[in-house]
């Protein structure tokens, strides 16, 4: 075997001299360069090697068995931690290393994962809303905007502008959410209010007027605002795109215009990552993510349909450039421009796409989707 290795090693080199790339010769030869290097290196790199120069020594090694003795709950970093404390120094990884050839490696109790636990999985509008306020400045003195949106399609519901923060303004928002969303105050279902435990929100009033209207209000846990995590990130975009870029609004009148107007650009025209890039008003509007995860495909076939047609048409021309496009022809003669939503190819027609045309469902109708906010 070592004569074998000797004889390829001289080959490569004698290649290597000759103008010829050490990798070339290597595939040649069906030898990994990994193995070739290791070869060159010489003995004493394999599993027959002597040990390390700094592997540990064994009052090191000893040390480390009589502390994993006399705890035996602590893992590595722990025992590592009592070295250190001792003026030996012995890396976390050692430890590992060593106990684990000992066979000394516990298995560690570590929480399932969360993607294995069963989730609250929200499933249609007006299920769960969540309610909360954020500051802005009005006049260089603070207010407060208090919203409410849905958790299912992150619409906003309702919002409104006032100084001062009590009990009967959550109770008038969400009053008003349902007349927006045309719910009865006496139907069977109300929609649940995720909302933080302050004040105006755990006072006596306010649940007594959720207990009158038989609807139940759901409180955040303390220092938990992942809770109601849907309202929050609202918050975020709206004071990057919006309170942050204004800074201070000269009265409530205008700021009640200005965040009325985003909220109705986010909420109609505004694609939202979350909701794979459709509006928060078209989600809400189908009420079923079935169907939007359909209507998606249908859009990626419709593309890859056009693309696939413009091509084959194309192909032809390919030798007289590398751009697809033939002498004296314009890209614009052979797809139809904006044709990305029609899938339709000017010279002639693709019989298997299926066109999308704009309408009462389609996520590009702003028209069909009204607005009702509260103000």
């Amino acid at each position: 075997m070592h004569a074998q290795q000797m004889a390829i090693l001289q080959t490569v080199e004698e290649a290597r001299r000759n103008g010829r790339g050490v990798g070339a010769t290597l595939a040649t030869l069906g030898i990994k360069r990994a193995t070739y290097y290791r070869w060159k290196k010489g003995p004493g790199r394999g599993a027959g090697a002597p040990r390390r120069p700094l592997a540990l020594l064994p009052e090191e090694q000893r040390r480390i068995e009589e502390v994993k003795a006399a705890h035996p709950d602590y893992r590595h970093r722990r025992i590592q931690g009592i070295l250190q404390a001792e003026g030996c120094y012995v890396s976390a990884s050692a430890v590992y290393g060593h106990l684990k050839q000992r066979d000394q490696i516990e298995p560690y109790a570590r929480r399932e994962a969360p993607w294995k636990q069963p989730r609250y999985e929200i499933r249609q509008r007006n299920l769960l809303w969540g309610g909360d306020w954020t500051k802005l400045s009005i006049g260089y003195v603070r207010w407060y905007l208090l919203t409410i949106i849905d958790w299912f399609s992150r619409y906003l519901i309702a919002f409104d502008l006032v100084p001062t923060v009590n009990a009967s303004h959550v109770q008038t928002l969400y009053r008003q959410g349902l007349q927006t969303q045309r719910i009865p105050f006496n139907a069977e279902q109300k929609p649940e209010l995720r909302v933080d435990r302050g004040s105006p929100n755990t006072s006596r009033v306010t649940q007594a007027f959720f207990q009158d209207l038989d609807a139940e209000l759901s409180f955040a846990r303390v220092r938990r605002p992942t809770d109601n995590a849907i309202t929050e990130r609202f918050y975020g975009s709206l004071k990057q795109e919006e309170v942050y870029v204004v800074g201070n609004y000269p009265d409530a009148r205008s700021a009640r215009e200005e965040i009325g107007r985003y909220i109705e650009e986010y909420n109609t025209r505004r694609p939202h990552q979350a909701l794979m890039n459709f509006t928060p008003a078209y989600v809400h509007q189908i009420n079923n993510k079935t169907v939007l995860v359909q209507e998606r495909q249908a859009l990626k076939q419709v593309a890859r349909d056009r693309r696939r047609a413009y091509w084959l048409q194309a192909s032809p021309l390919l030798s007289e450039g590398e751009t697809g496009v033939g002498v004296g022809m314009d890209r614009e003669e052979i797809v139809e421009c904006g044709a990305n939503m029609q899938g339709m190819v000017k010279r002639g027609q693709s019989p298997n796409i299926t066109i999308q045309q704009e309408g009462e469902n389609s996520p590009y109708n702003d028209s069909q989707n009204t607005l009702i906010l509260s103000h």
